[in-house]
């Protein structure tokens, strides 16, 4: 399986999350909207992407066997929203580099357990000696970009 394609996709649609951070901390301060209505925003404009894209792709927004969904599974949008406001309290007291590395750095820790344990369906991956050694440089690499910012204030 050629994973490059993919690579390029997970590449770009990362580069999605600080224009969407930039876009709106531009909103919140041009409208004088709080960090949390921003968010709603955000999201509205989300569904009703979503909702276009669902027509054109699969015909509907309903999924054959919907039904068939647990609670938690509808839990994603509530959690989004968490994820989306806690970027846009940090970014403006840490900046928008340092706050998407640590945001990165959270979900790779989560996503480690996540896989390890096989929570929600997912594959069984061991953690292994070379995940924690990426993730440790990482790490660091974030410890260093938080001393810097520390530095030149």
């Amino acid at each position: 399986m050629k994973i490059w394609p993919y690579v390029l996709i997970s590449l770009l649609g990362g580069a999605i999350v600080p224009l969407q951070l930039a876009i709106v901390n531009a909103f919140r301060q041009s409208t004088e909207a709080s960090q949390i209505q921003s968010t709603f925003y955000l999201y509205a404009g989300g569904a009703l992407a979503s909702l276009v894209l669902s027509y054109i792709i699969s015909g509907g927004i309903r999924p054959p066997l919907m039904g068939q969904a647990s609670w938690w599974m509808w839990t994603p949008g509530f959690l989004g929203s968490f994820y989306i406001l806690f970027m846009f309290i940090a970014a403006p007291k840490i900046g928008a580099g340092n706050t998407l590395l640590w945001v990165f750095l959270g979900q790779m820790y989560f996503a480690l357990i996540l896989s390890q344990t096989g929570l929600f369906g997912l594959s069984p991956k061991p953690i292994n000696l070379y995940k924690i050694a990426g993730l440790a440089l990482v790490t660091l690499g974030g410890l260093v970009m938080i001393y810097g910012e520390t530095k030149s204030s």
